[in-house]
């Protein structure tokens, strides 16, 4: 049977792609708090750690990485740093740290967000890191080769319209956008960034 690492396990997206993948494969859960697999995305020591503890794998997936929505003009340094060490760096530094432990035509599975191509006020540093771990796996995939390379970038989730009071009608349920990720899984192109949302709405 196939390992998978799932990173931000406990997340609305992780725990969706774990319920979805759990009776195909060996999924090992990480997340902040997690008891046996903890691990913190922001720092690269945390990642390192957590890829040598699991050791080899069949894919690794990245739902994890935060990044807050904040007005251009009181952005402070703060706010920008916190979000390039965590979504950004944090999903680069899976590629750069976990390809090792991928198996020979495995695939790592990280998270962007459609943010990078339809901003709107407010989405800035959010746009930014969603748009630069894109550019990141369009980049590495010039040189990497051994692996598969691959991210989702999800629009609202409906769940999460829900909890902030919102018409849910335009988002996608977790669940549905867990079978982007274990699409990319079996079979994909390394590059292959899809989009999991309903842009119509």
């Amino acid at each position: 049977m196939k390992k998978v690492l799932v990173l931000g396990a406990t997340g609305l997206l992780g725990r969706a792609v774990v319920e979805l993948l759990q009776s195909r494969y060996e999924v090992i859960s990480a997340s902040l708090n997690h008891p046996q697999y903890p691990f913190d995305l922001s720092k690269p020591d945390s990642l390192k750690a957590l890829f040598a503890k699991v050791g080899k794998v069949d894919a690794i997936i990245c739902t994890s990485g935060v990044a807050n929505l904040s007005p251009w003009h009181s952005d402070n340094d703060q706010q920008w740093e916190f979000a390039i060490r965590n979504k950004l760096m944090g999903q680069i530094n899976t590629i750069r740290y976990g390809e090792e432990y991928v198996n020979d035509g495995g695939a790592i599975i990280l998270t962007t967000g459609i943010l990078a191509q339809y901003p709107f006020a407010t989405s800035g540093i959010v746009t930014m890191v969603n748009a630069g771990v894109e550019a990141a796996v369009k980049a590495c995939v010039t040189e990497i080769d051994r692996v598969r390379i691959n991210a989702v970038s999800p629009g609202w989730v409906a769940e999460t319209m829900v909890s902030m009071g919102m018409d849910p009608a335009p988002g996608m349920p977790a669940q549905e956008i867990a079978q982007f990720y274990a699409e990319l899984i079996e079979q994909s192109s390394s590059g292959e960034i899809l989009v999991a949302a309903k842009l119509n709405q």
